[in-house]
């Protein structure tokens, strides 16, 4: 469905972009570490948490006794690399709320041309109910899950755009009103600007629901792509932004 070849391609992206990139993820790891600063949880989930670029995992694991290190898939490397860390623990889940199980069986059971009415049908249930962590940090995966879900249901079916527009806002809506049960904190890219060869630039919003307002926000602009590759011929910039709540 395209989740490990997505988490591939952000490395490979990173390689090429690195020093282009390097704002952004100071910026991140700069939220997440200041986050938190008069809550008294022993542990913390971080969701999407990918090949942590973004994540102070060392300064995490001081402050928090366990570190819950969650995504769909995990790296080897990643596997790896967290043995240094007692307090960490990977945890493989899907953090759609069961949309991606769905999806996939869906698949099966439709015909070509059944569209988008059978997309009401999907039941979004909360992640992780066996884990019970004091807080979270929500690291993208708000507009990534469901980029790559309806990426897979175009590729499969054919869609009218407010079918899947509100298949976009369901799951965007579902993981903020997960996540904000518990104090936690999430960075996520709001807006992606590209720019044609000529300097013309087009705006798409990537937000389908509102952010929570939070008692702390910020914003800043994210170079993604200046190779030109992400859409061919157009140089990508995000904006990003973070917000905490109590």
């Amino acid at each position: 469905m395209g989740f490990v070849h997505d988490q591939e391609g952000i490395m490979n992206r990173y390689l090429r972009e690195q020093s282009n990139w390097e704002s952004h993820l100071k910026h991140t790891r700069r939220f997440i570490n200041t986050s938190f600063a008069d809550h008294p949880a022993e542990s913390i989930a971080v969701l999407g948490s990918g090949w942590l670029l973004d994540i102070p995992l060392a300064d995490l694991c001081d402050r928090f006794t366990r570190v819950f290190l969650v995504d769909i898939h995990h790296p080897v490397q990643i596997s790896r690399k967290i043995r240094d860390f007692k307090r960490a623990e990977l945890v493989t889940a899907d953090l759609s709320g069961g949309a991606v199980e769905q999806l996939w069986e869906g698949r099966k059971k439709r015909k070509h041309g059944d569209g988008g009415s059978w997309l009401a049908e999907i039941i979004l249930k909360q992640p992780l109910p066996d884990l019970q962590p004091g807080a979270y940090v929500s690291v993208n995966p708000l507009n990534q899950q469901e980029i790559l879900l309806c990426a897979y249901l175009t590729k499969t079916d054919y869609f009218q755009q407010e079918e899947l527009t509100g298949f976009r806002t369901r799951i965007q809506s579902f993981h903020l009103e997960w996540i904000t049960k518990k104090p936690g904190c999430l960075i996520t890219d709001t807006v992606e600007v590209n720019m044609d060869r000529q300097g013309n630039e087009t705006v798409k919003s990537l937000l389908y629901t509102t952010l929570p307002a939070g008692f702390r926000s910020e914003q800043w602009n994210w170079e993604f792509d200046t190779r030109k590759t992400y859409r061919p011929g157009r140089r990508t910039r995000m904006e990003v932004s973070a917000v905490e709540w109590a």
